[in-house]
């Protein structure tokens, strides 16, 4: 044998060594991104489940005190909003998890087909279109529960200086489903559920925390005030529900609230007045009901409340 092809056979199999030697380690990284996608995948889905259980809590808890405070038409409003909301929420999280599903079938190093499903077949357009409606719809439905502002869950990277100029203005994606292995995107799905649901938790504490102050009853009536907010800061208006329920039709109510007469509709008036005084303090609401005989029957509660300091 020639030791110019000696030469050559043992470059090539030094080549076809190193080649997989390569492989090896490129085989074990992937295995090793996989096992770390997949335990966040199941640390995010263990959050998931106690939130849900949580809203499932705050929702019995709410049933519970509307019952017990007489099944007011406030309080069984506010367990119609809850069930909106509710079904509205799992919608969504149904949605991705479909997704999620589907991906869960796929080969664990199926990067191309897990990026060419989810950007390709506009999934993940799907995905986007679904959360933005879904953030959107909150803060239309609830915008008189003083909630935070929601920040979109499926935006991409446009203009955002954290990242580097060759990855920037990348749409949402692109920017996440680019060259990802499914168990990548399972994990960033379960995230967004677990935003989902936690966006589901601030508004249901808006609901169940509103502070039902007083259900005060004599004779044939039951009197109760609401007030979704017991702190505000100074300028802000505070708001407030004052609302009857006649167990008979001998009764013409009328309310009174900061010895200002409120319109009543359907035996329920509405409060609101300016906060100009920082502090603890109270407001003073009356309920009247005039009986056979021109005799007046009223109701008082002071209704406490704190104005903050902006």
């Amino acid at each position: 044998m020639k030791w110019n092809t000696a030469y050559h056979i043992y470059e090539v199999l030094a080549l076809a060594i190193i080649a997989l030697s390569w492989w090896s380690w490129a085989t074990d990284q992937s295995h090793y991104y996989t096992i770390h996608w997949r335990a966040l995948g199941h640390s995010l889905e263990y959050s998931v489940q106690h939130a849900q259980m949580r809203t499932d809590r705050a929702d019995a808890r709410l049933r519970e005190d509307v019952k017990r405070m007489g099944n007011s038409r406030e309080g069984l409003d506010r367990i119609k909003r809850v069930e909106l909301l509710r079904k509205r929420t799992k919608d969504v999280m149904m949605a991705l998890q479909h997704t999620k599903e589907h991906l869960k079938k796929m080969p664990t190093n199926a990067y191309r087909q897990a990026s060419d499903w989810m950007i390709k077949k506009e999934i993940a357009q799907q995905t986007k279109q679904k959360l933005d409606q879904y953030v959107y719809w909150l803060s239309q439905e609830f915008k008189d529960l003083s909630l935070p502002k929601f920040d979109k869950l499926a935006e991409g990277n446009q203009e955002n200086p954290l990242y580097y100029a060759r990855e920037a203005n990348k749409d949402f994606a692109h920017n996440y489903f680019d060259h990802t292995s499914p168990a990548e995107v399972i994990a960033l799905l379960t995230q967004k559920q677990l935003t989902v649901k936690r966006y589901e938790e601030e508004v249901m504490k808006k609901l169940d925390s509103g502070c039902c102050c007083a259900y005060l009853s004599f004779d044939k009536f039951g009197a109760a005030v609401y007030a979704p907010l017991n702190t505000i800061e100074v300028g802000q208006e505070y708001t407030a529900d004052m609302f009857i329920n006649l167990l008979t039709g001998e009764f013409s109510p009328r309310m009174v609230a900061q010895n200002q007469p409120l319109i009543v509709r359907q035996d329920k008036a509405n409060v609101a007045f300016k906060a100009t005084k920082i502090g603890k303090q109270f407001w003073e609401g009356r309920f009247i009901l005039k009986t056979r005989g021109d005799r007046d029957t009223s109701l008082i509660h002071r209704v406490p409340f704190e104005v903050l300091p902006k």
